[in-house]
């Protein structure tokens, strides 16, 4: 109680890591929710045959990616599913696209690590041989997809990552999102106790612009 009292360091310090903890428990809520939808609108295109529509949706799900997340599981689950079965019924196109978007969606939310890592060398040992097939055209020979498919499978693993400048615009976005919403919540009350109507103007708005950069940055790293 003591250092309570005598210390408004700490106390200050320890506001800010509530604040920060309630922040990123709302975040993690959101971004959850938003898979959730998604995944809900691919599964409701995928019921109805809009195949292209669903790779979308699950493509999407898997932007919103959060450890642990079940939405995210399912959709490289159906993604891989749908690839498998457009091969079988010769719909060669759709197929890529299915695993294509697979392997494309789980590197674009590496981070230290990528999750669901071992779904991407299943996709390029699809991907490869399908590419290799579509660009041989109708007349082609054994030979010839033995090297096309050995050509690809090489270019596949030349995987160079993110494009930097919008990672860098990604976490820009999202540092700064979090550092404005702690401004307008630290400094929304003035020391008087009453609103500080142009202090919330300002972190609003900071709030509004990075939360603008950091999904912009998502979808196009």
């Amino acid at each position: 109680m003591y250092l309570w009292q005598h210390h408004p360091a700490l106390r200050s310090a320890l506001r800010i890591v509530v604040l920060l903890v309630a922040f990123v428990v709302i975040l993690y809520a959101k971004v959850s929710y938003n898979a959730s939808q998604d995944f809900a609108l691919g599964e409701d295109a995928y019921i109805h045959g809009e195949y292209k529509r669903a790779i979308t949706h699950y493509e999407r799900t898997i932007k919103w990616y959060t450890p642990l997340s079940p939405a995210v599981q399912r959709s490289v689950e159906r993604l891989w599913q749908l690839g498998t079965e457009a091969e079988a019924r010769g719909e060669i196109s759709l197929a890529l696209e299915a695993y294509q978007t697979l392997r494309s969606s789980l590197y674009t939310v590496q981070s230290f690590y990528i999750p669901y890592q071992s779904w991407i060398p299943k996709s390029e040992a699809r991907i490869a041989p399908l590419l290799a097939k579509t660009k041989a055209g109708e007349e082609h020979n054994e030979d010839q997809l033995l090297q096309g498919t050995a050509r690809f499978a090489l270019q596949l693993q030349r995987h160079v990552g993110p494009h930097l400048g919008w990672s860098i615009l990604l976490e820009v976005g999202f540092l700064g999102w979090v550092g404005a919403t702690v401004g307008l919540i630290w400094y929304v009350v003035d020391e008087a106790g009453n609103f500080a109507r142009r202090q919330g103007l300002l972190w609003g708005s900071l709030i509004a612009i990075f939360f603008a950069l950091w999904l912009i940055g998502m979808r196009l790293t």
